[in-house]
């Protein structure tokens, strides 16, 4: 309990700029785990490049893995694509396209959310120094209580959002590598597919 008590201490203490520095960082981690738990699933359940290929010229079924990234794909390719070879590739570089943006589809949000906690806490700095001199004005430099409150809730607010930016955008530089690379992934298996028609 005690611990519990000591988090809502330390909030009251940042000021009114904690709210929406916790309401930041809990978008930002909802979205991270979002897009960490979507890069998992396409990642450990996807079908290997030689099944897609195999799929794309029937001689592989891949229904049990469907829902997929690949099979998504080859799904949606071999329903749609006709008999021209340059409307096949201009088809197939569209459903590319297509899934590597839904893939990443939250990484820019995460970028935004991570770089707003910081200037959060700097509001909340110039918030605090602000409080200190609207005291000191009042009553000198001999109320020390009233001036380490202040000071208190511009260093708070600066660290809270720096706890929320930091790990926010080393996350978000991480889930945009595996995005790159699951891209690399559908650049590769389009390759195939075009050496195939």
């Amino acid at each position: 309990m005690q611990p519990l008590l000591d988090i809502f201490a330390y909030l009251e203490r940042g000021g009114p700029l904690m709210g929406p520095i916790l309401l930041v960082s809990l978008l930002l981690w909802c979205l991270i785990l979002f897009q960490l738990r979507q890069l998992w699933m396409v990642s450990r359940r996807d079908a290997g490049l030689p099944e897609a290929l195999a799929a794309i010229r029937g001689e592989a079924s891949l229904e049990k893995l469907s829902g997929t990234l690949l099979c998504r794909l080859v799904d949606r390719f071999v329903r749609i694509r006709g008999e021209n070879r340059q409307d096949n590739a201009a088809l197939l570089s569209a459903l590319v396209a297509r899934e590597e943006a839904y893939l990443g589809r939250y990484i820019s949000y995460i970028f935004v959310l991570a770089s707003i906690a910081p200037l959060l806490g700097l509001l909340g700095t110039v918030q605090g120094m602000i409080s200190t001199f609207d005291v000191i004005s009042v009553f000198g430099t001999g109320n020390p209580r009233a001036l380490a409150n202040g000071i208190s809730e511009a260093l708070i607010t600066t660290q809270s959002g720096l706890l929320v930016s930091i790990p926010g955008l080393f996350m978000a530089g991480f889930l945009r590598r595996r995005v790159a690379r699951l891209g690399q992934r559908l650049d590769e298996f389009k390759a195939g597919v075009l050496q195939v028609m």
